[in-house]
């Protein structure tokens, strides 16, 4: 004789739902053990928690880049990588930028040659410079 059969909704007591979550997740993990023995296959599952908590603790990326090689099958087409390059030019784009606009502000000099503090000195003069005669031009 089976079970009876369950209403399926979110659990409120969070205790009864973090047992019945890892005991469901336990379950999924073994299954996927038994495919992967009895069909010589190969499994992945991926459980994320509400917690934030992610289980089994693999990298994601290196497991699709492994079906990838495998399968044969592109994941990511030319578009995304194109996508992917693009966002990694921006972040280096960025983080110079705020190195420049430390250096700006005066802070991090130590880093900075003998040329590239003459030129931001050359930068702070002609900008008190441009200050002075719009003050000027004021009064």
């Amino acid at each position: 004789m089976g079970r009876g059969k369950i209403e399926i909704k979110r659990i409120e007591n969070t205790s009864n739902r973090q047992v019945t979550y890892s005991k469901r997740k336990n379950g999924i993990i073994k299954k996927a053990k038994e495919i992967t023995v009895l069909c010589d296959a190969n499994a992945s599952v991926v459980i994320s928690g509400s917690s934030g908590n992610c289980s089994p603790k693999t990298n994601l990326i290196d497991m699709l880049d492994t079906y990838q090689r495998l399968s044969g099958n592109k994941l990511w087409d030319a578009k995304h990588e194109n996508l992917q390059n693009e966002i990694d030019r921006i972040r280096k784009e960025n983080d110079s930028t705020q190195i420049e606009l430390r250096h700006l502000k005066g802070e991090d000099l130590t880093s900075l040659k003998y040329e590239e503090l003459i030129g931001y000195e050359e930068a702070l003069e002609n900008g008190l410079t441009n200050i002075r005669e719009r003050k000027v031009c004021l009064f």
